[in-house]
């Protein structure tokens, strides 16, 4: 995942924001489905989990929309704006964002420590969303990833009412419905999608940043 800010600023010069959020998130969930397959085929290791039932069909709908959909096209655009260590550094904030929703919408207990924690970090993610060259002010790209985190962090705490299945097939659904999502909405945008290279190269730092690194 550390990867992920980097190699996406990159791609960045030559795809738009949207098409590249639908290609790392179908490489995740292509990812997923071939290494699925691979294990039951080559290997006799897999555990076999908990599939999903029809009561968790909207937690993971609205995963899919916040931490699928919203989130990655946030993430691009507001890395399109910013460098991508001060976005490596800020992509944190999940940590406190998955944390303060716990707290106040799912009324988990956090400790004195973790708030400790929560405030250290929010700390971090304050400076590195200031914006110093020239006027004082805040930087729109910093904000943008920062609401990016709070998507994520809603996402965790909705994946957690299913985090007992199967958390494969839960990365590979969620990749394939969102991605496909994004590219729909690309196309009704008039985003154009990049050529045959830059497609597979979307598609394989999904793979590997958003799907097979969950493994």
């Amino acid at each position: 995942f550390g990867v992920s800010a980097p190699l996406a600023k990159l791609l960045l010069g030559s795809v738009e924001p949207i098409p590249l959020a639908a290609l790392l998130y179908l490489g995740a969930g292509l990812g997923l489905v071939s290494y699925i397959i691979w294990a039951r085929v080559f290997t006799t290791s897999e555990r076999s989990e908990a599939g999903l039932d029809r009561g968790d069909l909207p937690w993971l709908a609205a995963a899919i929309l916040a931490g699928g959909v919203v989130a990655p096209i946030l993430l691009l655009y507001g890395l399109r704006a910013t460098p991508a260590a001060t976005t490596a550094l800020l992509l944190n904030f999940e940590v406190v964002a998955t944390g303060v929703i716990a707290a106040l919408l799912f009324r988990e207990f956090i400790g004195r420590w973790t708030w400790v924690a929560i405030a250290a970090v929010t700390t971090g993610s304050i400076l590195l969303t200031l914006n110093l060259s020239g006027r004082w002010g805040i930087s729109t790209g910093a904000l943008l990833v920062a609401a990016a985190c709070l998507m994520w962090g809603l996402d965790n705490n909705l994946t957690r009412q299913i985090s007992l299945k199967d958390p494969k097939r839960i990365v590979a659904i969620k990749g394939l419905v969102a991605g496909g999502f994004s590219a729909a909405l690309a196309l009704a945008l008039g985003r154009p999608f990049p050529g045959v290279r830059y497609i597979l190269l979307g598609l394989l730092l999904g793979s590997v940043s958003y799907g097979i690194s969950i493994v």
